[in-house]
């Protein structure tokens, strides 16, 4: 019997629970032991086809006529409000788009800079590239070309992007206390934007990520923005090479690469060149390469920094030659000296690996989007009450580090904001974390009550996919118990249940 309860028990190895409960339970031995949406391109043009930045021998004006579809007419752009942000290359001012319908649309718009010492020609063909490049991006965590509209003769040029109303990360850092799931919520989300544009054939190289770049929804999800610096990569393009080695090259390189050069005259340094985030900054980039897919990741471990401890890179540092000695020298802090951070280990070790000096040895986003995918998360709520989900994340992230007790009360209290709020589903979630919180902790009875009355409550609400994690719980438990047919009983209610509604997941090793 023992033998044959453990084949049914591995036959749902696959479920949320078994994940769930396999991680708290390696926590808890490691703690014992040590003591997309991607809808495709936008109007008018195909991913691969729109950010094509290999214009041959086509003028601005050409390769703008091309995109006339997101053409817009001066008068149908109005400002409301005055309120503005500026950037190095422009300034960002919220505006209406008003369409031939009389729909109304709330809007950013890019203003970009021109003065008398530009060349017209580089001010156009910056433009261009950017409008190109946003023309066939179309994915949740990247904003969303409207339009445009110029003049570029006369230096005037506007992209017209989505409105976000919660400004960028930076600032939504500053307007209240979020709690770790709701940070790494945001962090997630960036690695699925950046995912996004380095899976791109050819690949996208953001060249500027840093949180200021990064707007925050009206639903609290991390949006990639500015593209100014943003090139298409190809494998050519990845050889990483300091200026004075000479520069990579390739054929689908076109625009201005975003170098620095790096000037050392006695204890003096100088920069010249674009301007450049260099707080963010990979060395390499310090020392004359031009940006890279690894150049992104150096600057996504920092992003994950900000959102996690509220600060910008060598805060300390103010004077650029000093931030750019540092970068060179490859010093960055330790993450686990931020008490944030300390509590989330597998994040201080994939931020180490983005900081990792020489561009090879630095994770993929994949490899990052796959690291950060388990922990637990939950998108800001903008309220200060703490909502059912963010006390059930937060309770999980305890968990998998071993933290029993805390979670526990993390999880009771998600039952009684439940029992308050008369949500059925959130109720049953949280007996369902404290049922497998009971069984790490080998409180038998607490745990069987607690799936017993997870697993009523799915049923009366219609939830299958619970119900049959309820019960694969209560045959975890009767197993540890020795009591064997009640947990045949329950893990073959479970198998049946998984097996009807399709669940490939549930049923990953029958």
């Amino acid at each position: 019997m023992r033998r044959f309860i453990s084949k049914l028990a591995k036959r749902l190895q696959g479920s949320r629970f078994w994940q769930l409960f396999s991680r708290s339970r390696a926590a808890l031995v490691g703690q014992t032991a040590g003591g997309a949406r991607d809808a495709g391109a936008q109007q008018g043009a195909s991913p691969d086809a729109a950010v094509e930045t290999i214009p041959g021998k086509l003028s601005a004006r050409e390769r703008l006529d091309h995109l006339s579809g997101f053409r817009l007419s001066w008068d149908e752009i109005s400002f409301p409000s005055s309120t503005s942000h500026r950037g190095g290359k422009a300034k960002v001012v919220q505006a209406t788009v008003r369409r031939e319908a009389g729909n109304e649309e709330t809007v950013a718009v890019k203003k970009l800079y021109y003065h008398k010492d530009m060349e017209i020609r580089k001010f156009s063909n910056e433009f261009v590239h950017e409008v190109e490049l946003l023309a066939g991006l179309s994915h949740e965590n990247i904003v969303r070309l409207i339009g445009f509209a110029e003049q570029l003769e006369q230096g005037e040029a506007w992209i017209v992007l989505s409105w976000h109303p919660n400004g960028n990360v930076r600032e939504f850092l500053v307007t209240g206390e979020l709690e770790i799931p709701e940070r790494i919520s945001l962090i997630k989300d960036t690695f699925g934007g950046l995912m996004y544009l380095h899976s791109r054939n050819p690949p996208i190289c953001h060249g500027d990520l840093k949180s200021l770049n990064i707007l925050v929804s009206s639903s609290y999800r991390a949006i990639i923005t500015d593209f100014g610096s943003a090139r298409v990569r190809d494998e050519l393009a990845e050889r990483v090479v300091p200026e004075d080695r000479g520069p990579a090259t390739s054929q689908s390189l076109t625009g201005e690469e975003a170098k620095i050069r790096v000037g050392a005259t006695g204890n003096q340094l100088t920069l010249t060149g674009p301007a450049w985030s260099l707080r963010w900054a990979p060395p390499e980039v310090v020392n004359g390469a031009i940006t890279s897919l690894p150049g992104d990741m150096w600057s996504a471990g920092w992003v994950c920094w900000e959102i996690m401890t509220n600060e910008f890179p060598f805060p300390k540092l103010n004077l650029e030659r000093a931030i750019a000695l540092t970068v060179i020298r490859g010093k960055v802090p330790s993450t686990h000296d931020d008490a944030q951070l300390s509590q989330i280990t597998a994040l201080c070790s994939l931020m180490t690996d983005c900081w990792k000096f020489d561009p090879i040895d630095r994770p993929g986003v994949a490899q990052c989007q796959n690291e950060v995918a388990w922990m637990p998360s939950t998108p800001p709520s903008g309220v200060k009450t703490p909502s059912i989900e963010l006390l059930l994340q937060m309770g999980e992230l305890h968990l998998s580090h071993g933290r029993q007790e805390e979670a526990a009360s993390l999880f009771q209290q998600a039952l009684a904001v439940g029992g308050s709020a008369g949500g059925s589903e959130g109720i049953a979630k949280a007996l369902f974390a404290l049922g497998r919180t009971y069984y790490l902790q080998t409180k038998c009875s607490e745990s069987e009550e607690s799936f017993v009355q997870a697993q009523q409550i799915f049923t009366r609400i219609g939830d299958d996919q619970g119900r049959a994690a309820a019960l694969q719980g209560l045959g975890e438990l009767y197993r540890l118990q020795t009591r064997y047919s009640e947990a045949e009983e329950s893990f073959v209610q479970a198998q049946q249940i998984f097996t009807r509604i399709g669940n490939d997941q549930g049923l990953a090793d029958t």
